[in-house]
């Protein structure tokens, strides 16, 4: 039996999914779900995404995370519409499943349009108009503490396959985090002199929409948060997508930057340290591992791939 009403006036949900009971607009989502036509993207390594009325959409799924919710809605309050479009966030809620991870819910504006996957366009025309909104994004600033707003774990292209586990509660956190991995090349990373600044690091074509009014609006957020700019810079080089996209997307990006040469280290530097999360485990005592006696006292482990050199201007 569904948890609603029969007659629904679906053309008010919006100003209704705030203040509906969790059970209802769980079977909304259900019932929609269970319609094919209600998906947006059948890609079954992406959470999914389900249209349940005119104006809602729903994305559900574990790791749907408050932080990815929050962030959305502050990349909704600040950026400038005319610029690029955000979807609305109406609601957020956890249910606590049998597992110890919950299943998030995002309540948010639908938005009409086709994603960049569905229309044909020239890669650097629309990479020129991409680089537009990271600069857009960096506009925004944020405070002391890296990552989504309300904390959490990050996960991303720049993370590796099992994200960051721990929480950063500081740049020195996350500079910690980097250094683990960097010391494998007797590297180090101090991110420290660069201000956090909204970064969205999924530019893939499924979650970029064109409008009708030839505006471009940003989907799914679960991998933003505040980093130095730069990180736009080389998530741009990781993103899951075509080949001829990727190299023009991160062309462009990189050439808005105008990165200094530290800046340019600094990329380098992050790709590396994503590199070894790829290909190393480093979590088991990540808690405990602070020192360098600590790290000393591991096992050797076999060597990188071979290095492209660092950038030079």
């Amino acid at each position: 039996m569904p948890h609603y009403w029969p007659d629904m006036p679906f053309d008010y949900l919006e100003w209704l999914v705030p203040v509906l009971p969790e059970s209802w607009l769980i079977s909304l989502y259900e019932q929609a779900k269970a319609q094919k036509t209600t998906h947006l993207h059948d890609d079954p390594y992406v959470r999914p995404v389900i249209r349940i009325s005119d104006k809602i959409a729903v994305k559900c799924g574990h790791g749907v995370a408050p932080g990815e919710a929050a962030t959305q809605q502050y990349a909704y309050q600040h950026l400038d519409r005319r610029v690029v479009r955000v979807p609305r966030v109406y609601r957020y809620f956890q249910v606590k499943s049998n597992s110890s991870w919950p299943i998030g819910y995002i309540f948010m504006e639908y938005i009409p349009g086709k994603t960049l996957e569905e229309v044909d366009l020239n890669n650097d025309d629309i990479s020129k108009r991409l680089a537009d909104i990271v600069s857009e994004l960096a506009t925004v600033s944020g405070g002391a503490i890296p990552g989504q707003i309300n904390g959490g774990t990050l996960e991303g292209y720049l993370w590796g396959d099992d994200g960051t586990k721990d929480v950063f509660r500081s740049v020195d956190d996350m500079n910690h985090w980097l250094n683990r991995r960097l010391k494998l090349l007797n590297k180090e990373i101090d991110l420290r002199p660069y201000p956090l600044v909204l970064c969205h690091l999924d530019l893939c074509r499924r979650n970029i929409k064109l409008l009708d009014d030839d505006s471009l609006c940003l989907l799914d957020w679960g991998h933003s948060g505040f980093f130095p700019r730069f990180y736009e810079v080389a998530a741009a080089q990781c993103i899951n997508d075509d080949g001829a996209y990727i190299r023009s997307l991160s062309n462009a990006v990189k050439n808005k930057a105008n990165l200094s040469e530290d800046e340019e280290k600094c990329v380098w530097l992050i790709l590396r340290a994503r590199a070894a999360s790829l290909r190393y485990i480093f979590e088991p005592r990540e808690n405990n591992l602070r020192t360098l006696a600590d790290i000393e006292s591991l096992p050797p482990l076999p060597p990188l791939p071979p290095v492209e050199p660092l950038p030079h201007k």
